[in-house]
């Protein structure tokens, strides 16, 4: 059995979103929202859960426009466990959205797992007429060409279903939910219990899976270009995946990671929670 060291590495933030945009019909409050990228390493892979987001024009753009933190860019987040973009072997994307995408230039060597109908629902919406904007709100034009040229040089992988990856880590769909091509990944605990599972933006939040401690109903996500019948068969299909174990399921923005798993703040703000170590691999969250 392979075993991975995992860490969730935050390279920006929104300091506060309301809860409507996170769960459906509930607009009570807001919160906070991180973003980071889940690094999965083996001794001799790397890989990435989504490749984050960049400082190009249209990023910049919905920074200002939502009004998100400071990014900072993984060669600076990725060596505080010691890597850098060039030791990054595998992406595997959960969407086209442009915070989970359209970091991908900063990773010269990986391969990229993506959904083809997540591809081909792409192309179809940035071609929406400018009544239908809402449908591609979320999509960097630039990532058309960055996909292009990374499939010429032979470093795209178009996943139809399930697929698996490397030694027990495994794509699976999650179609008709946040996006059209969504999909999550499931990856093999090193004590051989309940898998951890990533829920890309299927799940936002502990609160879409029951909460906290997973005990309550499954909550919609806010924002779903499929239906909210199919986030909740998915986001169930998660839970159930991970043995019911709310533990071992990661959703894709929730600030309590950095309260269920050992982490460290740095001075730039940015966490990382330490997930889980392969047996003899030191932490590396410097406490």
């Amino acid at each position: 059995m392979t075993n991975y060291s995992m860490w969730a590495m935050e390279f920006s933030m929104l300091p506060s979103l309301p809860d409507l945009a996170l769960l459906y019909g509930k607009g009570e409050g807001a919160r906070e929202l991180p973003f980071y990228y889940v690094v999965i390493q083996s001794e001799d892979r790397v890989i990435l859960v989504d490749a984050g987001f960049s400082d190009n024009e249209f990023c910049a753009d919905a920074c200002v426009q939502y009004g998100v933190g400071p990014f900072t860019p993984p060669s600076e987040i990725l060596s505080r466990i010691g890597l850098t973009p060039e030791d990054v072997d595998t992406i595997m994307i959960s969407h086209h959205h442009w915070d989970h995408i359209s970091g991908l230039n900063y990773f010269p060597n990986a391969t990229v797992y993506l959904q083809r109908r997540e591809a081909e629902s792409w192309m179809s919406l940035v071609t929406e007429p400018p009544k239908s904007a809402w449908l591609c709100g979320g999509l960097d034009p630039a990532t058309g060409a960055d996909l292009v040229r990374i499939g010429r040089e032979g470093r795209l992988r178009l996943v139809d279903g399930v697929a698996d990856v490397a030694p027990g880590i495994q794509i699976r769909p999650a179609h008709d939910t946040h996006t059209p091509g969504s999909q999550y990944f499931v990856v093999q605990a090193n004590d051989g219990g309940d898998p951890w599972v990533f829920a890309g933006d299927t799940g936002y939040l502990y609160d879409n899976f029951g909460g906290y401690d997973g005990s309550g109903p499954l909550h919609p996500i806010g924002l779903a270009y499929g239906s909210n019948v199919c986030c909740i068969r998915s986001t169930d299909e998660m839970l159930k995946t991970a043995g019911g174990n709310i533990a071992r399921v990661i959703p894709s923005h929730e600030v309590l990671l950095w309260q269920r798993f050992p982490s460290i703040q740095h001075a730039d703000g940015n966490h990382i929670a330490e997930i889980q170590l392969a047996p003899g691999v030191a932490s590396r969250i410097g406490r």
